[in-house]
């Protein structure tokens, strides 16, 4: 090669260096925030192609619908009774520069944040009835009173709350067997006043 070509071959090669450091893409699946040295530059993209400075950073975070499922959790009701709840959460990323403060862009932090204020909103409302309530209620009016509390809670994520939903609502086992026992009791004495009355009536 002369030598007089590798001046040219480098520019070229510096100047590609650049245009590809410097374009980045949002799909329409994604928020992306635009960085420098840790600082937002801009939260604002649409979908398509970007311009950014070859040294800044651009973040990008899943704005579809995201699940996570729980089972088994345990929480008190009023009378002290445990109840073992199943259920799920649905959110999503609203706000892209308030969630990488608030997240430092880890999904698992923020699911994790969000399912402990969704955990003590279930708690709150569990604790404000009795096991009688819980089990004669509707799951939705379970949920209701505290989608609306974890709603604003979570507000200063990033995110949008999108649903809470209660799957099923049991006694742990050990509570279990001691209810069946006592319904078991119940109904035998019932059952045996309902034969002494008979006895009585045929005499």
């Amino acid at each position: 090669m002369p030598a007089r070509v590798i001046p040219i071959v480098i520019a070229v090669a510096v100047v590609l260096l650049i245009v590809v450091t410097s374009l980045f893409t949002v799909s329409e699946t994604e928020l992306g925030i635009r960085t420098e040295f840790g600082a937002i530059l801009d939260a604002k993209y649409d979908p398509g192609l970007h311009w950014k400075l070859p040294w800044d950073q651009v973040v990008k975070f899943d704005r579809r619908i995201l699940t996570q499922s729980y089972q088994g959790e345990t929480f008190l009701t009023n009378d002290n009774r445990a109840l073992t709840v199943d259920f799920y959460i649905k959110w999503r990323v609203n706000n892209a520069a308030m969630y990488y403060r608030a997240t430092g862009s880890q999904e698992d932090i923020a699911g994790q944040r969000i399912s402990e204020i969704v955990k003590d909103g279930i708690k709150s409302v569990v604790a404000q009835h009795t096991l009688q309530e819980i089990v004669a209620s509707e799951r939705s009016a379970v949920t209701g009173e505290m989608f609306r509390g974890a709603s604003r809670s979570i507000a200063g994520l990033g995110v949008d709350l999108v649903d809470v939903r209660v799957q099923a609502i049991d006694l742990p086992p050990d509570v279990a067997s001691r209810v069946y026992e006592n319904m078991k009791q119940n109904f035998a004495k019932i059952a045996s006043r309902l034969r002494a009355e008979g006895s009585s009536s045929a005499m």
